[in-house]
Formats: structure tokens, sequence, C-alpha cells
């Protein structure tokens, strides 16, 4: 959430603005940014993603004919659970393996759905339509899914759609207002995947899965159980996913453009927010000492979350890793520069002071840009 000037400035807005007018995006058949996709691609790698299907219109089957198709290349396992008149239907439109229901999951009939998906990767149940959400949930517990996904015609939760809450602080909340859309079996349906090892349940539309499960921005409500992110250092191994971030931050006007040694410099100090259960970066920032040594004081730098998991914390995470890393290095100052009246409400909500340009570091200014110093707002907080 600093500004855009140096090499390893950064600006972030919340919410995160559309690319700009102009801007040159590869998008896929569906409208997906071809980035974004890729990104998600790997980080579903491997994953087996439940999908409970009430509704099953044309629009909605040629969605998840694209989702399943975009995912073919990462070894992704998918599982819909679907009305029992519309197994044939979705099986040919994925090309995937038709799965006799149960009345019971019992361990015999848990591992043979265990080969099917192991074999098959594609795999459609059926179920009676009031009972579709209620399996999915049974189905995501048996097998132990990474992720389960419930679609409705309302989407997510609220107008704008939230894109994050927590099942359990927001429960009551949750509970009323699907209740309200006659979805009352989606919050115990949710809780069993949960309990049964998904990291995170989505709820949007069917026709939005593609958006959902394949960018930044999604679609829907993203719902999760308890403690969701953790911060780690940045790991040689996170250099693609934090090259499409900054790529990501690049198209949206959210940062400068940065050369790969940039991102490089940027990541080796740098911190994660990580998802508890997978790993995957929920969001990245930096460290800049270099250009005030013997000040006393650093600079947030690159600062960027992952849209997906807005309303996570992530970036109050990061900032407050990076206070306790300048108090570790004897930094005394932490200081941000921005333009964005959203960047500056969140330092002022995670304790810094607003303070004058004279307040920072001279070496802050060199060949800063003369019409931009104007708007520029900086905060410094004592660490």
């Amino acid at each position: 959430m600093t500004e855009q000037h140096s090499p390893m400035d950064q600006a972030e807005s919340s919410p995160r603005r559309a690319a700009s007018p102009g801007q040159s995006v590869e998008l896929t058949a569906g409208g997906v940014p071809v980035v974004e996709r890729d990104f998600f691609i790997e980080e579903f790698r491997g994953v087996t993603i439940v999908v409970a299907l009430s509704a099953v219109t044309s629009t909605a089957r040629t969605a998840i004919r694209r989702t399943v198709g975009e995912f073919a290349s990462g070894d992704t396992r998918f599982v819909f659970v679907v009305p029992v008149d519309r197994v044939a239907e979705v099986t040919e439109a994925i090309d995937a393996l038709a799965v006799e229901r149960s009345a019971t999951w019992d361990d015999r009939t848990v591992a043979r759905l265990w080969l099917a998906i192991a074999d098959s990767h594609r795999v459609v149940i059926g179920a009676e339509a009031s009972e579709v959400a209620r399996t999915a949930g049974s189905v995501s517990a048996s097998v132990r899914a990474s992720k389960m996904v419930l679609t409705d015609a309302g989407g997510g939760w609220g107008t704008p759609c939230r894109s994050f809450a927590d099942i359990d602080a927001h429960r009551d909340l949750l509970v009323a207002h699907l209740a309200g859309r006659g979805l009352d079996d989606f919050v115990p349906a949710a809780h069993e995947a949960l309990a049964g090892g998904a990291y995170s349940v989505n709820l949007c539309r069917a026709e939005d899965l593609e958006f959902e499960l394949l960018t930044f921005e999604g679609r829907g409500t993203v719902l999760t159980q308890g403690r969701y992110l953790h911060l780690a250092s940045l790991q040689v191994d996170d250099f693609p996913a934090i090259e499409a971030l900054v790529e990501q931050g690049v198209r949206e006007g959210v940062l400068k453009q940065r050369s790969r040694l940039e991102v490089a410099r940027l990541a080796v100090g740098g911190l994660g927010a990580r998802v508890l259960r997978t790993g995957h970066l929920a969001g990245v920032v930096g460290l800049e000492v270099d250009r005030y040594a013997g000040t006393g004081f650093g600079e947030v730098s690159g600062l960027i979350t992952v849209a997906e998991f807005s309303g996570l914390g992530a970036g109050g995470l990061l900032v407050d890793g990076l206070s306790a890393r300048c108090r570790d290095r004897g930094i005394t100052t932490l200081f941000a520069v921005t333009v964005s009246a959203d960047a500056a409400q969140f330092f002022l909500r995670r304790g810094f002071d607003e303070v004058g340009p004279q307040d920072v570091p001279p070496a802050k200014w060199d060949g800063y840009d003369t019409d931009r110093l104007t708007q520029a707002r900086c905060f410094v907080k004592q660490v």
C-alpha cells in the first residue's frame, strides 16, 4: 500500500481496482485472465473439489464444462453432486464417471468412491434435489476433499457479495441469510465438509464457477473455520506465485512494473501470509532498508494480497510481521507512502500516524515525480 515510485515501492487499494482502460490482458475463452487461471491451476494441483449443483441450467453446464477443461492440465479432481435426473447430461458434458449414490456412506462404499475419484478424476453422483447440498457435504467429508463448492442462483453472501466469512464467527448471520433464501441445509453441509478436512467452502452461482475458482476476485463467498492464515518467510519455491501476484497488481494499476530481479529482491527479504492448510500465498510484502541505512527507518514495500482472500486480514498480518522484523533488526520506525485514500485508511487502522514528507528519510524523494509529491501521504509507526 505504499506509493508506486521506486523499484521496491508499491501501492494497494481495497477493494482492488479493475485493469486500466487500454491495458492488454490475455483471456481464456470464458473471459478469465490467463495469468490468474495459471495461478489457480497450480494452487489446486492434485486437489479434489466437490461441487454441489442443485440446478443444472444450460449456462451452468457450459460453465462447468469450461471449468473442468481449464483444470485438465493441473491434475485437479472433481466430484459433482447433482439431482438424479441430471446425472446423465452432466456426465456427458464433462466426460465423467457416474457413480451410483448410496443411502449410507460405509467404509466399503467410500473405498469404492475413493478409487473412482483417483482413477477417473471426474465423478458425478446423483441425489434427490432437496438433498444435493447435504450429500455433497457427506461426500466431501468421506473423501476428505480439500474444497467444496455450494451453488445457488443467489450467489454469495450479501450485496455486494462479501469475499470471506468465518463460519463460526458469523454463524448466526449466515444461517439467517441462507434460511431467507431457503438454503437451511447449506451451513450444516459446509460444517460437515470443513470438519472432514476441507480448508474452505465456496458459495457462488453455478454459472460463476469458472470465475470463482480461477480468478483472484472470485464471484462468491469463501467460508472457512477458525484461523486461516499464518506468517512465514518467502521461499524460492514461491517465486512463480510471487511473480503472478506482482503481474496481477501491475495489470490492475496496484503495483508499478518491476523487473524479475526487482521482484526477486522483494522476495528475498519478504514475508508471506499463507493459507494454513495448503501453504498457498494469500499475500506478500517486502521491507526496504538499504536505501535508508543508518536512519532507523524501514519502508513497507510490495504489499499485495490475493483478492480471493479479502477479509482474512492478510494485509494486517503482513504489516505486523514487518514490525516484528524491524524490531529484530534494530529498526525503530516503519513508514509507508501512498496516494490511495483506501491505503491511507488501512495504515491508520494499523496504528500508523500521518506525517509530512519531511518526516520520512530524504532518500525517499530522490528522483521522485514532483507531480505526485503533492498527492503523496506519508505514514509512520514506531515499532
